[in-house]
């Protein structure tokens, strides 16, 4: 069986699969990745650029955690 297949199983498997296990298999996944094992592509860092620019112009035009929180909430 080829990695694509495997990839395929594996996405079928996640959206079945119980709480716990899907905190298991996180847990593993995170235990393996470092740092250096993933980089930002430049569309990504230009766009987080923006963003970083935009908060430092004008730090108090973003939304608190608690508020974000109850929107995304909202629409579940």
């Amino acid at each position: 069986m080829g990695t694509p297949q495997i990839r395929e199983l594996l996405h079928e498997y996640i959206n079945k699969a119980d709480e716990r296990l899907i905190n298991l298999m996180y847990a593993m996944v995170q235990a393996d990745m470092k740092e250096d094992d993933y980089e930002l592509s430049a569309t990504h860092k230009k766009f987080l650029d923006k963003r970083l620019a935009a908060h430092k112009t004008n730090p108090s035009s973003g939304s608190s955690w608690e508020d974000v929180k109850d929107r995304v909430k909202s629409q579940l």
